[in-house]
C-alpha cells in the first residue's frame, strides 16, 4: 500500500517542475488552485479507493470535511501552490494516513529538488531512503515561519518574529509548510512555527519530526487535530524554550 503511494506521489510531482511558473491561477472563490492541484488529489484519492477495506479523504480541493473513519488519508496536493505558479521552488506533494486516529504514514515530496521524506510509525523518518533526525542545537538557530498571508494572525506573526530574531535565531520562509516541518525532521532547521490556516499538511509533518526524535504541537503544548491553529515543530532540546517564547505573544 504505502509503496504505491510513493511511488505514485513521485510520479505525480514530477510532472511539476516542467510547468512551474508557466501555469495558470483557475481559482475563483479563493486565490492560488491550478488544475495540477485538482489532478493531483483525483489520482491519490482514486490510488486509495483501490486499497481493502473503508477510507476516507481529507484533502485540501475537493475533500475538505474531515470524516472519522478507521483510515483517513490526507493529502496536500501541493503544499504552496503559489510557489508553483511563481515558479519558485519548495513546493511540495504532502500525505499522510491516519488509521483509528494515529498517524502512521507520512510522505512529503520536494520535487524541485528531487526529495522524498518519509515516515512510518515506529520506523523512523527518511530523506531520499536514508535515516534522518532532528538537530542537536540549541544556539545559533535557524527556524522556519510562515505563512505570512494569513491575516487573522498577522499581527501576532511579526511579534513572533519580533521576538524570536531578538533570541539569536535566523529566521527562513521557504514557503510550503511541508517542507519547513521535513527541514526540522532532517535537522536544516531547528524548529518551526505555524500560523496555519487548515491541518493538511501537518499530519505528514508531525510523523517526520516525531519520528526524528522531534517535538510537534499546538501554542499551548496540545496534540495536533483537524482544527488546530499554531504549530510548533523542534528538536527536543529548545522545545520547551520555544514554547515558552511563542506563548508569551500570542
Amino acid at each position: 500500500m504505502y509503496p504505491k503511494i510513493i511511488s505514485r506521489i513521485i510520479e505525480l510531482g514530477d510532472t511539476l517542475p516542467p510547468l512551474a511558473g508557466h501555469t495558470t491561477d483557475i481559482g475563483k472563490s479563493r486565490q492560488w488552485l491550478t488544475q495540477k492541484d485538482i489532478e493531483i488529489e483525483t489520482e491519490l484519492t482514486n490510488l486509495i479507493k483501490t486499497f481493502p477495506g473503508k477510507h476516507s479523504v481529507y484533502a485540501e480541493e475537493m475533500h475538505n470535511t474531515f470524516v472519522e473513519d478507521e483510515n483517513v488519508w490526507i493529502i496536500d496536493p501541493i503544499s504552496n501552490t503559489i510557489n508553483f505558479l511563481q515558479g519558485m521552488p519548495h513546493y511540495s506533494v504532502v500525505l499522510s494516513h491516519l488509521y483509528k486516529g494515529e498517524v502512521q504514514f507520512a510522505v512529503v515530496y520536494d520535487p524541485s529538488n528531487k526529495e522524498l521524506f518519509t515516515a512510518e510509525k515506529g520506523k523512523g523518518t527518511f530523506l531520499n531512503k536514508k535515516r534522518v533526525y532532528v538537530s542537536k542545537r540549541d544556539e545559533d538557530m535557524i527556524f522556519m515561519i510562515g505563512p505570512y498571508v494569513v491575516s487573522p494572525h498577522r499581527e501576532k506573526l511579526l511579534k513572533v518574529i519580533s521576538v524570536m530574531s531578538q533570541s539569536g535565531s535566523v529566521m527562513r520562509n521557504l514557503g510550503s509548510l511541508g517542507v519547513h516541518y521535513a527541514y526540522v525532521a532532517c535537522g536544516r532547521a531547528d524548529f518551526a512555527i505555524s500560523f496555519n490556516k487548515d491541518t493538511f499538511p501537518e499530519f505528514a509533518g508531525k510523523l517526520l519530526v516525531e519520528e526524528a526524535g522531534g517535538k510537534f504541537t499546538d501554542f499551548n503544548g496540545g496534540v495536533l487535530g483537524p482544527q488546530t491553529e499554531g504549530i510548533i515543530a523542534s528538536n527536543d532540546l529548545v522545545y520547551d524554550q520555544i514554547l515558552k517564547l511563542v506563548g508569551s505573544v500570542v
